[in-house]
């Protein structure tokens, strides 16, 4: 059981790792261009809307059984929550702060770096919760494909009708999914606090 919870946390956190990778530069490089910004949002928000168990029949076909597909699939559902937070939090910032950066000489890529993304971090960090949550979801459906962690205790315990197995698994998903959840949360208050210093 602690194998599998270890499994379920390393295949949530590389797809979120790797997600915000791609996401927050891309949106902090984006948001104040909307020509560009707008057509991506709906192109990983048609991505989001796609069924996960289609998604991963697809991946399937392509990449073959096990964790491979399902990181691949958990990846596209976290970019969409990560890059939509990081564009709102950047557009939050009110006008006058960053005319402050502008009025110091501060080219825009330091003033995105050193001003507006410290500014933006709790609404980031509200992406990454979003995203964390609904990977711990998704990464159970990963043992239809062959994955490994929590989803598949839940889905050898749906064919051996083996309840204990069920509530196993069940139970430890919803344990990473509140500590995620109140982890997250304390971390969005700190950093609210932070900012508004």
């Amino acid at each position: 059981m602690i194998a599998a919870i270890s499994a379920h946390i390393a295949l949530c956190a590389f797809a979120v790792a790797v997600a915000a990778a791609v996401a927050v530069p891309a949106a902090l490089a984006l948001a104040d261009r909307p020509n560009v910004e707008r057509p991506l949002s709906a192109l990983l928000g048609a991505l989001y809307t796609i069924p996960s168990l289609a998604l991963l029949a697809v991946l399937v076909q392509f990449v073959g059984l096990g964790n491979a597909s399902v990181e691949i699939a958990l990846v596209a559902y976290a970019l969409y929550a990560i890059f939509r937070s990081t564009v709102a939090g950047v557009r939050a910032i009110p006008a006058e702060q960053r005319e402050v950066a502008t009025a110091l000489g501060l080219p825009s890529w330091k003033r995105r770096l050193r001003v507006e993304l410290p500014l933006a971090i709790p609404a980031i960090l509200s992406g990454l919760r979003i995203a964390t949550l609904g990977s711990i979801a998704l990464a159970t459906l990963g043992g239809y494909v062959g994955g490994s962690g929590l989803g598949a205790i839940l889905f050898t315990g749906f064919a051996l009708q083996n309840r204990a197995m069920l509530v196993q698994g069940a139970l430890g998903v919803v344990a990473i999914a509140l500590f995620a959840e109140l982890a997250f949360r304390a971390l969005e208050h700190l950093a609210r606090r932070r900012a508004s210093a």
